[in-house]
């Protein structure tokens, strides 16, 4: 038998979510480099966050437009070498929508968009994943 308290959290511990724990993955990964969306749906994978296709690409794209809307990443096509990763020019609505036609509509190509869309820490993201990580912000 438990004891009334024994399985409730700390109020001071946040729940965390299957959400949480990718954008906490992909923030402290493009600590490092850009990410792929192959990555993401790596991520999702391996973690079995999502079991059928359909679902790993809501999920996917639910995320993305999660770090999108909150400036913590941007989005758009891998820069060429000595270039700065800027990302697309659009509103994250039509970043979005270029995402779901490619992740979604054209999904059994993978060559089309596994390695095509990438994204990258703003420097709010930056700040975000190193406090996630557990370092001092430079």
């Amino acid at each position: 038998m438990t004891r009334p308290d024994e399985n409730r959290r700390p109020e001071t511990q946040p729940i965390e979510t299957a959400q949480d724990r990718l954008r906490a993955e992909l923030l402290i990964s493009a600590l490092y480099d850009l990410v792929p969306l192959a990555e993401i749906e790596s991520a999702i994978i391996r973690d079995n966050l999502a079991t059928t296709i359909p679902a790993r690409q809501q999920f996917a794209l639910r995320t993305i437009r999660s770090l999108l809307e909150d400036g913590l990443m941007h989005i758009g096509d891998l820069p060429y070498p000595g270039e700065r990763f800027a990302g697309w020019d659009l509103s994250v609505d039509a970043a979005m929508e270029r995402v779901s036609n490619l992740f979604v509509s054209k999904y059994d190509e993978p060559d089309l968009w596994e390695f095509t869309i990438w994204l990258g820490l703003t420097p709010a993201g930056e700040r975000q994943a190193h406090k996630l990580k557990g370092d001092a912000a430079d």
